[in-house]
């Protein structure tokens, strides 16, 4: 066969073949309580790192900064990744990034019962206003980020924008960082319309 058509066909094959999704470098193996060593022995060294302590308590952590989101390590021990930024991304119960509040709700109603705490507010920055909503899960160690995908329109749906993986120290962390917010201590981002209400689904 001559080499033109072989290639052609090659072409043709190709373009035939389902494309795989891209992946920012996040890997399942990455979780909360590994050590901070072996983090970078699965993800490769972060694009940056920089220690951080919360205004007004003693909580304080590095964090270290992928393509696919952030990696909070305290003592040397990793309490929380968090991935914002991966569309190859599959989290517990099949969570992805962009995922409907609805389709949400479903993948956790079919895997048995979860409880926590919604956090609802409105994250106001210099250019930009969010309505968020954090699901905070202590039945799977995770906070489940949702943003709403016009914030000018009170009935637009919510959309999975972030999804954490944490233990328990991890958990506090996430949560001091939004109140730090609410206590005007990053003055960046203005938090308003802050309500906190118990959660649970499924059985």
């Amino acid at each position: 066969m001559k080499l033109a058509p072989l290639i052609a066909i090659l072409l043709v094959l190709g373009a035939c073949a389902p494309h795989a999704v891209p992946s920012f470098g996040y890997k399942p193996e990455a979780v909360a309580g590994i050590t901070r060593a072996r983090c970078i022995e699965i993800l490769g060294k972060p694009q940056d790192s920089q220690p951080f302590s919360m205004p007004g308590t003693n909580l304080a952590a590095e964090a270290m900064t992928y393509q696919f989101g952030q990696v909070l390590v305290q003592n040397g021990i990793v309490v929380a990744v968090s991935i914002n930024n991966d569309p190859a991304f599959v989290g517990p119960f099949g969570i992805k990034l962009g995922m409907s509040e609805d389709d949400l709700r479903s993948a956790l109603a079919h895997h048995g019962h979860h409880a926590g705490h919604v956090e609802l507010y409105d994250a106001i920055g210099r250019q930009s206003d969010t309505r968020t909503k954090d699901i905070y899960d202590d039945t799977d160690h995770m906070m489940i980020e949702l943003t709403a995908t016009n914030a000018n329109d009170p009935l637009a749906p919510f959309n999975v924008a972030q999804v954490t993986l944490a233990n328990h120290p991890g958990m506090i962390l996430i949560e001091a960082f939004t109140k730090a917010r609410i206590a005007g201590l990053y003055p960046d981002v203005h938090v308003d319309n802050f309500v906190s209400n118990a959660w649970q689904i499924g059985r």
